[in-house]
């Protein structure tokens, strides 16, 4: 350990603090702040490979990669464990008798000369050049050594400065290097990357025999705790410094990033230039707009400030009181008179606490409190789509509301054809509205700031705060929806100062990376509310693990810490045989696995914009002239919710039928899928179902079979390879001219747009091993969007491969509507479907109070019930 204090010491800030690590706004540290980009943890993850043998002694790959990317040659390259092990190497590599140091100035610079005995020599550089080193200065004070005279004196020297940031002329610090040869002249450009490079001398130091430049990567790219740097100078000087180094010093990690970052384009770097100019004009205008603040300007990440009158302490206040640390600079050589402070460049929203946090210590009259604890709040985002996020929030609100605290639910975006109305007449997802009824409070459109309702395959009418604001492409909306943010942080902002806790869900998976730089949704809307994060995945897919592993090695490292823990969907089974599996996970990211919820039936809680309603209601609710619907239940259903829809219709009663004694007088009969067609085709011919079909078709009424219904309604299947049956041919039941073929091959399609009879499109996704054809009179009735069909019919028996069809309002609506004339009933208006999902909520929230960890996520909430 030294004396010299250094930033981004978060276990020692977070102990002066007594709040987390994670709770720290760090400024004291000139590191980006989002740490390291996408390619490095590519290629630390890559590098995992490499970790058995020993990497190279004196990295020669790296040397050679390194004189490609600038110019020059392989010897002139020395890697080191940080531009600091260089800098402490070099007083002993160069034999060092006498250091020239301008300060204030980077501490380690005078650390290593007095770790090896060199004499310093401080040459202060005062305010009114902004601390900026004169060159002249420097030249005389380190005397006049001849070139061929044993360089015994070196100038450390920054460029950009430290801790000014400020830039110096290239030709003059050229020229005068060139004219004192006998001195060494050792330049660290650590954050030369943020000016672009030209001001460099880089391509000049294999040339000049008296000039070391030392370069971090650590700065720039995010990865202090990677640790590489390296040094660029003529070839006798770069093999003396090699020579002082220790074999191995560059492991395999830092390699790997050293590899990565020369393989990138200049175009990635000149972004993040761009975009810390910007930051660092932000954080400029803040300070610059405190009372008595003087602030320099810079060409790095950083700014150096003073605040004339600032209290004593300044910096210990900020950290305890508001959790935000700054770099006191008192401790610099020549800023020993207080009142100076170094902050780093992060984002404007940090700017902005930062801001109102020093304005509160130097105006005694601001508001005592100014940077509020964040009221708890927890998220539940997805591996995939359709992984249980909207059902899972829907129950914890439910939880939260029966522990008796105020709870409000919040979706960013929402993506959903099906919506609602408040109210006060704002549009808003359904999903967010059953949300809201398990919280037993309104609905408002704040709990669903933007609604995307898609009218084709890449365009949708985009509705901000429950009011449509236009229609948008895929692209557009892309590019445009950071435009709404402030939108979404208003809303949120607003339900987060009325309530306990908000109970937040994202949309599709956090970790789908070419929807990253513009997520609302998601981390970012995490990263805003401050909330923990719960990362769900259906194991009934398959593949649950690797889809939390995949997911979490897409994570930045502060969406990592945002991460609170995994959970298990749609389980079947004994949980405890998943135990192995679960401590493979907590070892590999740190974060435990908090529930296994199983596979829950006939809660009928809607999962996203997909009505799951029951087939129980209140006989009272339905219309005197309501439809019957009798839905022919096979052994082995399977996609029972295609057709449960319906059931939320209050002029539509829908029944099952298992024997014919429950057949009665139906309207329109449904064949549902099945897992097990010919077997459960044969399972309605003993019970005598299969002539009853046939009896209410030869009446001229309504049949509809969906995937294995369809097939049933076909004259013939076929299982060549025995996919599902020991038979290989069965018949079906004649009512359309199809022909069924099972394939090895399982299809797999989601069909977004299917053209059908109706005016409304339908949509719905396919899952079958059969391959169907057709012949007159039967025709093709429902097309994918590739004009390939569907769904077959004739007259009005209809059949479609489409799962999911009914989920459509419209479309539902308008097929209702159709059997109901065919019916001789009077057709109805789209109706404002309205049902009590009361008794399904608190079935759902005691099923996941008994299989989530509770206990743990009130500790992680910090919340006592």
């Amino acid at each position: 350990m030294n004396d010299f204090s250094h930033g981004g010491n978060l276990k020692s800030l977070a102990a002066d603090a007594r709040r987390p690590e994670r709770d720290i706004l760090d400024f004291s540290v000139n590191l980006r702040p989002e740490g390291p980009p996408e390619f490095i943890t590519s290629a630390l993850w890559r590098a995992m490979n490499g970790v058995t043998p020993y990497p190279s002694p004196d990295m020669q790959e790296l040397r050679e990669k390194a004189a490609l990317h600038y110019g020059l040659l392989p010897e002139c390259f020395v890697f080191g464990n940080g531009a600091n092990e260089l800098i402490h190497a070099l007083p002993r590599a160069l034999n060092l008798k006498r250091a020239v140091i301008p300060e204030p100035a980077f501490s380690e610079y005078r650390l290593a000369c007095l770790c090896h005995g060199v004499e310093i020599d401080s040459v202060p550089s005062g305010e009114k050049t902004s601390f900026t080193p004169s060159l002249a200065a420097l030249a005389e004070r380190a005397g006049t050594n001849h070139e061929g005279e044993e360089q015994e004196t070196a100038v450390f020297l920054a460029n950009p400065c430290n801790p000014s940031g400020g830039l110096l002329d290239k030709k003059e610090l050229f020229q005068t290097i060139k004219e004192n040869p006998g001195t060494v002249w050792i330049l660290d450009e650590s954050f030369i990357d943020y000016t672009g490079g030209k001001e460099s001398l880089l391509p000049d130091a294999a040339t000049l025999p008296n000039l070391v430049i030392l370069r971090s990567l650590t700065k720039f790219y995010g990865m202090a705790g990677v640790r590489c740097g390296f040094a660029v100078s003529c070839a006798l000087l770069a093999e003396r410094l090699r020579k002082n180094l220790p074999a191995w010093n560059v492991n395999v990690f830092a390699a790997a990033a050293v590899r990565a970052i020369l393989k990138q384009p200049s175009s990635w770097a000149e972004q993040e230039r761009t975009l810390n100019r910007a930051r660092r004009e932000d954080l400029f205008r803040r300070l610059s707009a405190l009372p008595g603040a003087a602030v320099l300007p810079s060409c790095a990440n950083f700014l150096l400030f003073r605040l004339s009158g600032a209290p004593s302490g300044l910096a210990p206040l900020l950290l305890k009181k508001h959790g935000i640390a700054v770099r006191d600079c008192s401790n610099y050589p020549g800023l020993e008179t207080g009142g100076w402070f170094r902050a780093g460049v992060r984002t404007p929203e940090e700017h902005e606490l930062l801001e109102r946090a020093l304005r509160v210590e130097l105006d005694k009259h601001a508001p005592a409190i100014l940077r509020r604890p964040p009221k708890p709040a927890l998220m539940i985002q997805g591996t995939c789509s359709d992984a249980g996020k909207s059902v899972l929030t829907a129950a914890l609100c439910r939880i939260f509301h029966q522990d008796g605290f105020s709870v409000a639910p919040f979706k960013a975006q929402n993506m959903a054809l099906n919506s609602g109305v408040t109210a006060l007449g704002e549009e808003m997802g359904r999903a967010q509205m059953i949300q809201a009824q398990a919280c037993r409070i309104d609905p408002d459109a704040r709990m669903n700031p933007i609604l995307l309702k898609p009218h084709s395959n890449t365009g949708s009418q985009v509705i901000v705060m429950g009011k449509a604001v236009g229609h948008m492409e895929a692209g557009e909306y892309f590019t445009a929806k950071r435009r709404f943010w402030p939108d979404v942080c208003a809303a949120y902002d607003s339900l987060s100062d009325e309530y306990d806790l908000v109970c937040l869900e994202g949309a599709g998976s956090p970790g789908e990376i070419n929807l990253k730089s513009a997520d609302v949704v998601n981390m970012n809307m995490a990263r805003y509310a401050r909330a923990k994060v719960l990362l769900t995945g259906d194991i009934d897919r398959g593949g649950v693990y690797a889809s939390f592993l995949g997911t979490w090695m897409t994570f930045s490292p502060w969406e990592r810490e945002l991460l609170a823990g995994f959970v298990v969907n749609k389980f079947r089974g004994d949980s405890s045989l998943l135990a192995p599996a679960h401590r493979y996970t907590q070892e590999h990211t740190g974060k435990p696995v908090l529930g296994v919820i199983p596979m829950i039936r006939n809660i009928n809680i809607p999962e996203e914009d997909r009505a799951v309603l029951p087939f129980e209601y209140d006989e009272s609710s339905k219309h005197p002239d309501s439809l019957d619907v009798a839905v022919v239940m096979p052994a082995h259903v399977s996609n029972f919710t295609d057709f449960a829809p319906l059931a939320a219709e209050p002029d539509v009663r829908l029944r099952q039928v298992r024997t014919g004694d429950e057949w009665g007088q139906p309207d329109l009969v449904i064949l549902p899928g099945t897992k097990s067609v010919a077997a459960d085709l044969e399972g309605m011919r003993r019970a005598g179902l299969d002539s009853l079909v046939r009896e209410h078709a030869g009446k001229g009424k309504w049949i509809l079979g969906i995937c294995g219904g369809l097939q049933m309604l076909g004259r013939e299947i076929l299982d060549p390879h025995h996919q599902e049956s020991a038979e290989e041919r069965t018949p079906g039941l004649g009512l359309l001219e199809l022909t069924t073929t099972f394939s090895p091959v399982k299809t797999l399609l989601n069909v977004r747009r299917a053209r059908t009879p109706l005016a409304p499109d339908a949509s719905g996704y396919e899952i079958h091993h059969g391959i169907t054809s057709h012949e007159t009179p039967c025709e093709s009735l429902m097309f994918r969007e590739d004009g390939s069909p569907c769904g077959y019919g004739k007259g009005r028996v209809w059949a479609t491969y489409l799962h999911g069809f009914l989920d459509g309002d419209e479309f539902r609506r308008a097929f209702i509507n159709r059997v109901r004339v065919d019916s001789g009933l009077p057709p109805k208006p789209s109706l404002h479907v309205s049902h009590d999902v009361d008794g399904a909520l608190d079935r759902l929230a005691d099923i996941v109070r008994k299989h989530l960890e509770m206990n743990a996520i009130y500790r992680l909430l910090q919340l006592k019930r």
